[in-house]
C-alpha cells in the first residue's frame, strides 16, 4: 500500500509545478533599404499626381487662342480721343496701356498658351479670349472717361447734324461734296 500513495504523488505533465513559457522572438529591426524604397514610392506617387494635374488641368486654359487685338485697341483709342485729357498724358496713357497689353500677351507666351491675332485666323475652331485679355487690361489700366458734355449741347450738336447745318466748311468747298463724297479728285 505503500506504493501507491507514491505514485499519485508524482507529478506529472499537467501538474508540473513549474511552466516553462515560450520567449518572444527577438524584434529584427526594419532596414534603410526598405525605408527608402517606400519614400522613393511616396515621390513618385506625389510626382505622377502633380504631373496629372497640370495635364488635366490645362484645359482651362486653351493651348491655341485669339484675340482681337484691334478691338481692344480701337476701343480704347476712341476713349481717349472722346476724353478731355490733355495730349502729353494721352501719350503716357496709350502708353501704359499698349504695355499692358504686350505684358498679358509676353505671360500667355510664357505659360505655354499661343496666342495669334484674330485677323490672322482664317478658319477653324480657336477659342477667343478677347474679352479675357480687355478684362485683364483694364483691371490694371482705366479706361478713359468721355469729356463731360452736357445734355444740351449734344442734343443740339446732333440737331444741327441733322438739318446740315454742322456740315464742315471743308466739305461745302469741295467739288464733290453735293455728291456725298463721290465726285471727282482734283487732277494735278
Amino acid at each position: 500500500m505503500s506504493a501507491a500513495p507514491a505514485a499519485s504523488t508524482t507529478a506529472g505533465p499537467l501538474f508540473e509545478a513549474e511552466v516553462s513559457t515560450p520567449r518572444p522572438a527577438p524584434r529584427t529591426r526594419i532596414g534603410l533599404v526598405p525605408v527608402a524604397m517606400v519614400g522613393a514610392l511616396v515621390a513618385a506617387g506625389l510626382w505622377g499626381a502633380w504631373v496629372t494635374k497640370n495635364v488635366l488641368g490645362a484645359g482651362d486654359r486653351p493651348a491655341i487662342a485669339k484675340v482681337q487685338l484691334s478691338g481692344i485697341v480701337g476701343e480704347y483709342v476712341q476713349a481717349q480721343a472722346r476724353s478731355a485729357t490733355p495730349p502729353e498724358q494721352v501719350t503716357t496713357e496709350t502708353r501704359a496701356f499698349m504695355g499692358e497689353v504686350q505684358k498679358n500677351l509676353e505671360r500667355r507666351g510664357a505659360s505655354g498658351q499661343i496666342v495669334l491675332v484674330g485677323e490672322a485666323v482664317l478658319a477653324g475652331n480657336v477659342p477667343d479670349i478677347t474679352a479675357e485679355v480687355r478684362r485683364e487690361v483694364y483691371a490694371k489700366v482705366k479706361m478713359p472717361q468721355a469729356a463731360n458734355a452736357s445734355a444740351g449741347e449734344v442734343m443740339g450738336a446732333m440737331r444741327a447734324a441733322m438739318s446740315g447745318q454742322g456740315a464742315p466748311q471743308a466739305a461745302a468747298a469741295m467739288p464733290g461734296a453735293a455728291l456725298g463724297g463721290q465726285g471727282s479728285a482734283p487732277v494735278n
